[in-house]
């Protein structure tokens, strides 16, 4: 996810701007244009010595999360961290698409890399409380990586393991934390999260990429998209809501909402479920051509026979026409 981490004090209270270049110890950096602004930091697409575009996000130390995205050292006042430079995020690139929907294909990889984004991050001990699409992109094509998904934007992680790698206790009660649209039951509630809640927000992304939207997405008051969710759970509302998807969706759910607080999610069963949906989808379009190719025998039909209106003057290199076909 980052390449580099460095660290610039400059007078206090300055920020960075378009045309400034910043520096570390082994490379030099020119902000060329703002790619994103927020609450946590700007982002800049940025140039370095060898001519190669990055990402440079930029924040004052004094609302730092920087620690927390990358560990290194800070020091005052001003941080910035080089990253690799992504492509759009998958909330946009789906937004572009005219049904708003990626491809059965693609939605299925899209699940399992970012889910392995989502392990990954709490092997080292981290929850993001952020899982949503708009916090996962393609590598950039310019970088060669437009097949890898990575995952960014940790503004709102959390250590969940303490030093000694023991789990912290639930504080019970805490602060809204997430984007309503995906955000878990629990979030809702306003009770410490888990990596439950990562995988349980995961699952909401899994729905709307694979069927292009999820049955509250025009809802905007927070307890009801609760009672939408709940209602998903049971009778017509879960099947509705696993509608148009494969019949292990349905179980995914299910382990999700056995987990508690404590558990660790159990990576490797979603995994080969995952797989076990892809080796079916496989084994589907197998079929289908086999049943193609069959019809094709059937028919008698040769794809690389002469048009009717063409003249046969030529041989046919791929396929040959017998004298029987012709008769």
């Amino acid at each position: 996810m980052t390449t580099q981490l460095a660290v610039q004090q400059l007078e206090r209270d300055r920020l960075p701007v378009v045309n400034d270049e910043i520096a570390s110890e082994d490379n030099r950096y020119r902000l060329l244009q703002i790619l994103g602004d927020g609450g946590y930091g700007t982002v800049f697409l940025s140039q370095n010595t060898q001519n190669r575009n990055v990402a440079v996000k930029t924040e004052k130390y004094s609302k730092s999360m920087l620690h927390i995205e990358v560990n290194g050292t800070c020091k005052p006042d001003y941080v910035y961290v080089v990253m690799t430079l992504l492509y759009k995020d998958l909330h946009k690139l789906r937004s572009e698409l005219p049904d708003r929907k990626f491809s059965f294909s693609t939605a299925l990889r899209l699940a399992i890399q970012t889910f392995s984004a989502i392990e990954e991050l709490h092997s080292i001990g981290f929850i993001s409380r952020d899982i949503k699409p708009g916090n996962f992109a393609p590598g950039h094509k310019a970088t060669k990586q437009g097949k890898i998904i990575f995952m960014y934007d940790f503004g709102l992680a959390r250590r969940y393991l303490d030093k000694n790698k023991n789990l912290v206790p639930s504080r019970n009660e805490v602060g809204w934390r997430g984007t309503t649209r995906y955000g878990s039951l629990v979030a809702h509630k306003r009770m410490d999260l888990s990596r439950r809640d990562d995988v349980e927000s995961w699952f909401y992304m899994l729905i709307e990429i694979t069927k292009g939207s999820l049955p509250w997405r025009l809802v905007t008051d927070r307890a009801q998209v609760y009672v939408a969710k709940q209602a998903a759970r049971e009778g017509d509302g879960r099947k509705n809501f696993l509608s148009d998807t494969p019949p292990q969706y349905n179980s995914l759910l299910t382990w999700i909402d056995a987990l508690v607080f404590e558990d660790t999610p159990p990576y490797s069963k979603f995994y080969n479920l995952l797989e076990t949906v892809c080796s079916e989808q496989i084994s589907r379009c197998r079929r289908i051509i086999e049943k193609l190719f069959q019809i094709r025998e059937e028919s008698k039909i040769r794809m690389y026979e002469h048009w009717d209106w063409e003249e046969d003057t030529s041989p046919i290199t791929s396929i040959s026409r017998t004298n029987s076909e012709r008769n």
